[in-house]
């Protein structure tokens, strides 16, 4: 396991503008993924609970400068989501990273966040750093750090039992660390944050195989994530249609013992399992259609922001001109108004000192699943 130095104080620059990086944070609902990011770059993302996400959409916090870096940290939701299909999941993250690398944009690493206080890693967990796997692939994994968090909320001793499990075993984390991904903890204090933030910056950064493969004229479907996240839904699926023939066997031994309550109850369940069945068959068919509807919200959403700076921007330099035709105390008067038109500009087009990153974040703060 890697260790990681601690960075103490993040630096403000006053002259030289500093290098602009991407973070994006990953892992399973109520992991943390969000408190995270708000502790680091103070902004106030909404937070949900280890039960029910509030990350409905991918979000960027404010940017912040740290040593010779303005870094933007990238909040995605879980593919476990509590109110978001699977397939809205990918559609997403795809469609924002397919967008990034297309205007010549990659990250500079990724944190993957996992709950040292679950006493195995469950198929939830299992799902989601699958995915996670698949959207990454193998030559990107230098630029990642698996953060274990939560450590206040279990016994020390077994917390590093866990930590060791998780490092040394193939089922966990050993492969992808044994391909130069690092291991560390969060203790939820800065201090901690900010050590595994240093651990990234500076990195070269990589192309995502999603990325590459999108950009290879790939289909969602055709990808490894696209195919991973398919076949999860087919096992899916296969469960559930197992469920119900045990379950139909079932109800027909209760109707030959005329038991009618445990008949009603059994076909509750087979109900139940067969809405579970339609949820899956319409999550499949939304593979395609969910990046498509993501990609294009994404695209007209920046178009609208771009007109809107220019728009802003023009009335920046009218009320400019306006403030040169009135005397000095009608000057002074006016230059807040002017001053504020200037500051709208800047917010609408996020002017070189937000690059990229920070101008993506701000085009796109305003909106939740899908960007609507």
């Amino acid at each position: 396991m890697s260790s990681i130095n601690s960075g103490e104080s993040t630096t403000f620059f006053e002259d030289d503008e500093p290098e602009e990086i991407a973070i994006a944070v990953m892992g399973p609902t109520g992991v943390g993924k969000t408190s995270f990011i708000n502790l680091l770059s103070g902004s106030g993302l909404k937070v949900g609970s280890e039960m029910v996400s509030c990350t409905s959409s991918v979000q960027a916090a404010n940017p912040f400068d740290f040593e010779d870096y303005r870094i933007t940290l990238i909040d995605t939701p879980g593919f476990d989501d509590t109110t978001l299909r699977d397939s809205d999941v990918l559609g997403m993250i795809a469609a924002y990273l397919s967008y990034a690398h297309g205007h010549g944009q990659t990250l500079a690493g990724i944190v993957y966040m996992h709950r040292i206080l679950d006493n195995r890693m469950g198929g939830i967990s299992s799902r989601n750093f699958r995915m996670f796997r698949r959207l990454c692939g193998d030559n990107s994994l230098q630029n990642v750090v698996i953060v274990t968090n939560m450590w206040g909320q279990v016994d020390h001793e077994l917390g590093v039992a866990r930590e060791t499990e998780l490092a040394t075993k193939d089922i966990f984390f050993k492969p992808v660390l044994e391909k130069g991904a690092r291991l560390a903890r969060h203790d939820r204090t800065l201090k901690s944050a900010r050590a595994i933030i240093q651990s990234l910056v500076g990195k070269r950064p990589q192309v995502l195989q999603i990325q590459q493969e999108l950009a290879n004229g790939m289909d969602i479907t055709e990808t490894s994530a696209g195919k991973e996240l398919n076949r999860d839904l087919m096992e899916q699926m296969s469960r559930h249609k197992e469920e119900i023939r045990l379950l139909m066997t079932q109800m027909e031994e209760a109707s030959k013992l005329r038991d009618e309550e445990a008949r009603r109850e059994l076909s509750q369940d087979r109900a139940r399992h067969r809405a579970e069945v339609t949820r899956i068959q319409l999550d499949s068919r939304n593979i395609v259609a969910g990046y498509a509807e993501a990609m294009m919200k994404l695209e007209q959403r920046v178009k609208e922001s771009e007109a809107a700076a220019k728009i802003a921007a023009k009335k920046a330099e009218e009320a400019k001109e306006s403030n040169l035709r009135f005397s000095e105390e009608q000057k002074n008067a006016q230059s807040v108004s002017a001053d504020n038109a200037v500051i709208e500009a800047k917010m609408g087009a996020a002017l070189p000192i937000f690059g990229f990153w920070g101008r993506l974040a701000l085009m796109l703060s305003p909106f939740s699943l899908s960007w609507k």
